[in-house]
């Protein structure tokens, strides 16, 4: 009877350590995730459309172009997301894709909204904030890089958008995020 207890106890001792550990283990991660999502918030470029060399074209305006010259300090891949402000979140409203050339990188794609902030500070009703993750560039070495965007909705920003402006959509800034393996 007594070496049944003892052996209890030693599988008793043997399965919180265990678990002691595994939880232990849980915490560390998510500290480790936790500065990942800091430092690449922290690598983050944002590109304001007003700080851009804008290109407007009003006979074709789906060649309007806003252009800036940025550094990168880590190299690697880099997300990339449109920031725009809409009124229609369901039907944003551009008529062509999207043209994003940075380095030897080009991307094309139709925005959609994949990430819609309803109640952003800078954006008063009926606008909405409308994020659209566009794909991604890669820049080989830390240095000063141009990215260029293509689109009928660049365009000079006004100091607070009228509510009977005809466009529902327009490009408020451009994001690259790292991408952190």
């Amino acid at each position: 009877m007594g070496k049944m207890v003892r052996r209890k106890g030693i599988y008793l001792i043997f399965f919180v350590t265990l678990l002691v550990s595994c939880n232990n283990s849980n915490v560390q991660k998510n500290t480790r995730d936790a500065s990942d999502e800091s430092s690449k918030k922290n690598n983050s470029v944002f590109l304001k459309i007003e700080d851009a060399a804008l290109v407007q074209d009003d006979v074709h305006p789906d060649s309007n172009t806003a252009e800036w010259s940025f550094k990168v300090n880590q190299p690697g891949r880099y997300e990339v997301w449109l920031s725009s402000i809409t009124r229609d979140t369901m039907n944003m409203g551009f008529d062509s894709v999207v043209t994003i050339t940075a380095g030897d990188s080009r991307i094309q794609k139709m925005p959609v909204g994949d990430n819609i902030v309803a109640d952003a500070s800078d954006i008063k009703a009926p606008w909405f904030k409308a994020e659209s993750e566009m794909g991604s560039v890669f820049f080989s070495k830390p240095g000063e890089y141009s990215i260029q965007i293509i689109s009928e909705k660049v365009k000079t920003p006004p100091a607070e958008l009228p509510l009977d402006n005809k466009d529902k959509t327009v490009i408020k800034s451009l994001i690259l995020k790292p991408v952190v393996y």
